[in-house]
């Protein structure tokens, strides 16, 4: 039997080793789509997974922030500073957010991330710095004092390291006492309070946490595409996002990367059904609510239950 520590290294080992193997650019291009998209939704899972919350909105954050490295490294910064720049204002604002819509919660706490995400998608497009309804353009590409990150393979190879480094980060989180207060607000939020835990602030932590990554995802993002429009701010990138998190397992952090590369994958294939490409999400959202609640994270341990019925 293979423990976590050693099914984690085989793993990280097959993502870094396919791109290779396969000498594909399409691949390390879905590669580097997938692995962004897992950095938002660790995040999102720390969030909705672990607190107990639901945010409709982290698409806005995931695109103000590409907006704002974009606009800083066309001005001349340097892609480090840009991206350090943009997360850490993406998470300030994140927390004031927080702060004011946190008091809410179930549909109530939904509708408000929406509204939120609206918000920004409107200043965005009406606002000339970031390019209007036509988007920013003609962004740099990352360069590390000099050296141009111009190959799609390194690229691909930085963003995988940044989403391994944050799966770290979010799970030693979880372990720690920090983590045993947000499993305790998801599971009973008068009950956690009882026992005298400060349950606004965790809530609030928890989703600036998940803001950030959402941010620093979005930052890779508009580097590597050398674009962002105010689309990548609305409704239906976040439940996007929400998908990937749910088809994964919504509570748990590898579920996280496994809906993200699974959606990704599926999202591309799916386009050669036209307009019928719905039904297949749909099909599939269908299929994991009936045959795997706990998401495609759980498959394993539901193939030794049926096997032991």
């Amino acid at each position: 039997m293979i423990n976590k520590k050693t099914g984690n290294l085989i793993a990280i080992a097959l993502l870094a080793l396919v791109p290779l193997l396969l000498n594909d650019p399409f691949v390390t291009h879905m590669g580097i789509r997938a692995a962004t998209a897992a950095i938002v939704v660790m995040g999102l899972t720390l969030f909705i997974g672990y607190t107990g919350q639901i945010s409709l909105g982290h698409a806005a954050f995931f695109g103000l922030a590409a907006y704002i490295s974009g606009i800083l490294m066309k001005s001349g910064f340097p892609f480090l500073g840009s991206v350090a720049v943009a997360t850490i204002v993406v998470g300030f604002l994140g927390c004031l957010v927080g702060l004011l819509v946190l008091r809410t919660s179930g549909h109530y706490l939904a509708l408000a991330s929406i509204a939120v995400g609206v918000i920004l998608q409107t200043l965005v497009k009406n606002s000339s710095i970031t390019g209007g309804p036509s988007g920013l353009t003609a962004v740099p590409e990352p360069s590390f004092f000099g050296w141009s990150l111009n190959s799609d393979i390194l690229y691909y190879y930085m963003v995988l390291f940044c989403m391994v480094v944050g799966f770290i980060i979010l799970r030693r989180i979880t372990d720690s006492r920090t983590g045993d207060a947000l499993r305790s607000i998801a599971n009973n939020e008068l009950a956690a309070q009882s026992l005298g835990i400060p349950v606004f602030k965790y809530k609030v932590i928890s989703f600036t946490i998940s803001t950030m990554f959402a941010a620093f995802a979005g930052t890779l993002f508009v580097h590597y595409d050398g674009f962002i429009d105010p689309d990548r701010l609305g409704l239906h990138i976040s439940i996007f996002f929400f998908v990937m998190a749910f088809i994964g397992g919504i509570g748990n952090l590898y579920g996280s990367i496994i809906g993200a590369f699974a959606i990704t994958i599926l999202e591309e294939y799916s386009q050669g059904f036209g307009s019928y490409n719905v039904l297949v999400y749909g099909a599939l959202l269908a299929a994991v609510i009936l045959f795997l609640p706990k998401g495609l994270s759980d498959l394993p341990n539901a193939i030794q239950r049926w096997r032991a019925r």
